[in-house]
């Protein structure tokens, strides 16, 4: 899997390709650390993530709890199928912004 992150004004965005697995987020938690130390909201793009599991659930967890205590936004935009199905399983979405369009997901991290 592959992973992206975009640098924006007051954001990033993390996009990643394929599963969001224990593999995945061993590769990516140095980044994700470093991006959390910023402060800045995260938009994860899940549009190209066929599969989930509890690792890439924890990874976006940890992500909401330690940016909302420095007072910054957490959104996810693209979540379909078995991804979507457990995020919402897991109700994340109760906590976690999710937006229809990559558009909507940079708006609502910008929103007061």
């Amino acid at each position: 899997m592959a992973f992206t992150i975009d640098q924006a004004d007051d954001h990033s965005v993390v996009a990643f390709d394929g599963d969001l697995d224990s593999a995945e987020v061993q590769d990516v938690r140095t980044d994700m650390n470093a991006l959390i130390e910023s402060g800045r909201a995260i938009v994860f793009d899940l549009s190209r993530v066929e599969f989930i599991d509890s690792s890439g659930i924890g990874l976006i967890v940890h992500a909401y709890r330690a940016l909302s205590a420095k007072r910054a936004k957490v959104v996810i935009y693209g979540a379909s199928d078995q991804p979507l199905e457990l995020l919402k399983a897991t109700q994340l979405d109760r906590f976690v912004k999710f937006a229809a369009s990559l558009q909507d997901a940079r708006a609502a991290v910008a929103a007061a």
